[in-house]
Formats: C-alpha cells, sequence, structure tokens
C-alpha cells in the first residue's frame, strides 16, 4: 500500500518539538520527506545545532510514520536550520505569541503557559538572585547538602541552562539514562539527584546558543520528563534576572517557596529587588534573603574582614516584608571544594542555620516534611 504524503504530514503534525512545544511540521523542519516501495526517508532541519533533544524527535518520527501501513522503515536525517531560517522562525513564534495575549491560549502554544504536575516532589524550592556571581548556585548546592545529611530525599534542577554548574561542584558527569518513566538523573556521593544541561551535552565546554522559547521547553523538560521519584524537596537553581527562563519556571513548575540571594552591595541589592517584586507578582511565597560573602574570617586571627562595604540586609529585608535568612562568609574552602566536585564536604555553623530557617517556613507553609518510615527503619538497623 502506498501512502501519500498528506497522510505522512498529517501524522508527522503529532511530533512535538520538546523545545519549543510547536509541531515539526509548522515550525517548518520537514525538509524532504519521499517514499520508496516500504522504506520512507525524512530529512528533518533542527532549530539548534547539537540538539541534546534530538534523539526525541527521532524517535516520535519513527514510531509515528511507523505505525502506518506498508511502511517497514523509517530513515531519519537531520541538519539544522540557517542563520535566515532561524530569525524567520523566531519572528514567526514572536507574533504567535502576541496573538496568543490578544486572544487567549493558542493551539499548541499551552506548553509554555500550562501548570506541570508536582508527582511525587513534595516542596519545590526556586533560589533565585537579581544578578550573577552571587553564590546561587553555592547556596543552592548548601541547602540541598544540610536538607539531605538530615536524611530527606532531595533533587537539584540546574536550570541555569546557558550557565549551569550544579554539576561541576557536585563532581558529576556523564550522560544520564533513561528508562520507561523518563531521565534518570544522576547522583551524588550522598545521594542528591541532579539534573543539568551540562549533563546532556557531548562536552561541558559546549556553548548553549538557544532562543529564548527554546530554553523554555527545555526547562520544562529537565523536570516533567525526568523521573525524580519520591523527593521531599526538589531544590531549582534559577539563573539570574527576571528574563524568560524564571518567568517559565514559576509559570510551568508548581514552586512552593523561593530563596532569595544577594549580596553586600548596594548595586546587588538594587536588582535583587527586581526578583523581589517578580515572585511576589507570581504570588510565590518568599523564604527570605540570604546575604552571601558577607565577610571573611582572617585564617590565622579570625578577625571578621568586610570584603565589601557594610550593607543594611536586616533592615532592606524588613522594608520589603520577607524574611532574614541570615549572612554566609566567604571560605576560600568552598571554592576549593567546588573545583574539586566536593561541595557536599563542606559544612559550617551559618549554613546549617540557613537550612534550619528555610526548612521551618516550609513546614509554616504546611510543607510535609517528615522522613520516610522506610528510610528511619534502615537507619535504625545500620
Amino acid at each position: 500500500m502506498i501512502v501519500s504524503n498528506e497522510e505522512m504530514m498529517s501524522r508527522l503534525k503529532q511530533v512535538i518539538d520538546p523545545e519549543i512545544g510547536l509541531n515539526i511540521v509548522d515550525l517548518g523542519m520537514i525538509r524532504k520527506l519521499e517514499v520508496n516501495g516500504s522504506n520512507v526517508d525524512v530529512d528533518i532541519a533542527l532549530t539548534v545545532k547539537g540538539c541534546p533533544l534530538a534523539d526525541t524527535i527521532e524517535t516520535d518520527i519513527n514510531r509515528v510514520l511507523g505505525e502506518l501501513p506498508g511502511v517497514s522503515k523509517v530513515t531519519v536525517k537531520m541538519t539544522s536550520m540557517s542563520k535566515d531560517e532561524l530569525n524567520e522562525l523566531g519572528s514567526r513564534l514572536q507574533k504567535m505569541r502576541s496573538e496568543q495575549k490578544s486572544v487567549g491560549k493558542a493551539a499548541g502554544l499551552s506548553a509554555g503557559i500550562d501548570k506541570l504536575e508536582k508527582k511525587g516532589i513534595q516542596n519545590i524550592i526556586a533560589v533565585m538572585s537579581g544578578k550573577g556571581g552571587v553564590g546561587k548556585s553555592y547556596v543552592t548546592a548548601m541547602l540541598a547538602t544540610g536538607l539531605r545529611r538530615e536524611g530527606f530525599e532531595v533533587g537539584i534542577l540546574d536550570a541555569d541552562i546557558t550557565g549551569p554548574s550544579i554539576a561541576k561542584i557536585f563532581g558529576l558527569s556523564g550522560k544520564p539514562f533513561a528508562d520507561n518513566v523518563g531521565v534518570i538523573p544522576k547522583e551524588t556521593v550522598n545521594g542528591i539527584k541532579v539534573i543539568s544541561m551540562n549533563l546532556l551535552l557531548d562536552t561541558p565546554d559546549t556553548p548553549v546558543i538557544w532562543r529564548g522559547p527554546i530554553i523554555n521547553g527545555v526547562i520544562r523538560q529537565l523536570f516533567s520528563d525526568v523521573n525524580w521519584g519520591d523527593l521531599h524537596y526538589l531544590l531549582v537553581d534559577l539563573p539570574p534576572g527576571t528574563g524568560d527562563a524564571p518567568l517559565t519556571v514559576f509559570q510551568s513548575l508548581p514552586v512552593d517557596s523561593v530563596v532569595i540571594v544577594t549580596t553586600p552591595q548596594d548595586l546587588s541589592m538594587l536588582i535583587v529587588k527586581k526578583s523581589i517584586n517578580m515572585t511576589k507578582q507570581m504570588n510565590v511565597p518568599i523564604a527570605g534573603i540570604v546575604e552571601n560573602m558577607s565577610y571573611m574570617k582572617c585564617p590565622h586571627c579570625s578577625k571578621i574582614i568586610r570584603m565589601f562595604q557594610d550593607s543594611d540586609i536586616e533592615s532592606v529585608a524588613k522594608s520589603v516584608q520577607i524574611n532574614f535568612l541570615g549572612k554566609l562568609p566567604f571560605d576560600p574552602e568552598v571554592n576549593k571544594l567546588a573545583d574539586q566536585g566536593k561541595i557536599e564536604r563542606y559544612s559550617s555553623l551559618e549554613t546549617s542555620e540557613l537550612v534550619r530557617k528555610v526548612r521551618n517556613h516550609i513546614m509554616e507553609l504546611g510543607g510535609i516534611t517528615a522522613k520516610p518510615i522506610a528510610w528511619k527503619r534502615s537507619q535504625d538497623s545500620s
């Protein structure tokens, strides 16, 4: 039986580009579609060169075309869109989203709006900053490590797609595998589950040069397509600022609370207020603000050294009506352990207090944080 091109194109509309959330036909990704007897040849132009999710697209194409009567083999060849084609596609996407705002949810565009299910995750905490370089990933790592030390099941979603660092500081490498439920996250030495863009790239120094809609789709997939299992806490390390990526997290992920990170600088505090206002506008509770690199202790005499100006973080927190979670010192040991991928070895009174305050905040919100019975039994018997 000869299958018509119209029928095959209709079936290919079931294949969704996982990065953008629209089907590959409407995106203009089909370059060639030929039938040679019972064989079908398909040429696809990817929106991203070296797309880490290309295998998903190829699998879906094989599935939808392979189900057609008379088709015994599907061969998929992949290239990349040209710069001009990408610019044209970006313009079309922008127009579609403008129309979406004026008339409501358009077909195929719900991927950027619909809230995803929590599944087996009890509490989702996003870690946010107004600007880069304030130690947001360090704070994420300390929260995850501290909660894990208390026996909770913890995961980290590194949502800083273009500048991921979580995998490096935990010493993780190699691509994760997948089971029939989803991608299996990598686990740290102490059992923290981690998914990061760097774990999906061929090499960790490969630049991620993607447009906003693609990054938004990937963030959703890093949450929904990963088999997190049952977690007490999922920490989401956000990229700095208040752009598309943080907005996607707030719109798509059922975030329970946000931790804001800053440093003792007027510029940092000026920008961090934008993050605070954004979080409030999204109606997401704020656990509080933590000031990182507030001071340094002299390794010889323990004298407090102020690397930046004295801050008034407590008053600022009070003025914007959020909790003050504490000040974290600059400690050269952190940099050393992060470079070695052994950040879990670090601990301090300040980070332990931060974990306690955040955990208490989640409990006040009604979050269930009790350790599983099975975990208690295994600990008692050890």
